[in-house]
């Protein structure tokens, strides 16, 4: 596997099909599945334990059921769309995402963080009061989601810059990593498939480990912007044990998606 190609517009093509699966390592196993690791305190331990090496692999979608969708999540037909979101969704789909920003190499926000091949992986730094989600994917991004309490800043502040993760803040409840998030821009697509959403994006992230080999991602999508209530959807991802071409290790290698990236050449023609 050549690591330096860019997977960009072509891996958002072949991952609409249940095929994405193949894209990674094989994670299957007939041993039964392990307890979730934690740390000394109790609270869970959401990347590899000491000594062990490992990473999480990429996830599903948000509606509908199936590869690793939650079987819970609504249909694409139950999606509350404004009908000006709904119209720009099945464009999307109808021009086989050719527009998507992720083949120019920006960042993911929301949902599509999880889902974009070459995985990721949780720093947890409690004596700093944040945690570091670090993506091997597309232009290589990391998430810093403080712990410490802090409060959601207001969206109609004139002075906030909107950014492609937002602005977070988390808490535990229980063993699940709680997530509220707002103060997105409008530059990404909320999901591999091209959810649309605006300025008003509100998110509730949830994320558990129920085994050692899963880890459960559930959000709750507050946009009055583009959607007529609020709605929920999750997916599970696969913890990896190899590296991403298959090869041992169970570390994310060196990928950039801006270095020589050919995909750009072709987004904008029909």
């Amino acid at each position: 596997m050549n690591i330096r190609q860019p997977l960009c517009l072509v891996v958002s093509l072949f991952l609409f099909s249940n095929t994405q699966a193949q894209l990674g390592p094989s994670t299957e196993t007939d041993a039964p599945a392990q307890p979730a690791p934690r740390f000394a305190d109790g609270t869970p331990n959401l990347g590899a334990v000491p000594g062990g090496k490992g990473f999480w692999g990429t996830g599903g979608e948000v509606f509908d059921h199936r590869g690793r969708s939650l079987p819970d999540n609504i249909t694409l037909e139950e999606v509350p769309f404004r009908p000006w979101a709904k119209a720009l969704y099945e464009r999307r789909q109808a021009n086989n995402s050719m527009f998507d920003p992720h083949a120019l190499c920006l960042p993911p926000g929301g949902p599509r963080q999880f889902q974009t091949p070459n995985g990721f992986e949780f720093i947890q730094q409690p004596e700093l009061d944040r945690i570091i989600i670090v993506y091997g994917g597309g232009p290589r991004s990391w998430r810093v989601i403080p712990t410490d309490g802090r409060s959601l800043p207001d969206i109609t502040d004139p002075d906030l810059i909107p950014t492609y993760m937002g602005y977070s803040t988390a808490r535990w409840e229980g063993d699940t990593l709680v997530i509220e998030s707002t103060g997105y821009n409008e530059k990404f697509w909320m999901s591999r498939s091209g959810i649309p959403h605006t300025t008003q994006l509100h998110l509730t992230e949830r994320l558990s480990r129920p085994d050692f080999d899963t880890l459960r991602y559930e959000v709750t999508i507050d946009d009055p912007g583009a959607y007529t209530s609020t709605w929920s959807g999750g997916f599970n991802v696969n913890w990896t044990r190899d590296n991403w071409d298959g090869t041992p290790g169970g570390e994310i290698h060196e990928y950039l998606c801006q270095d020589n990236n050919r995909d750009a050449d072709h987004l904008f023609f029909e």
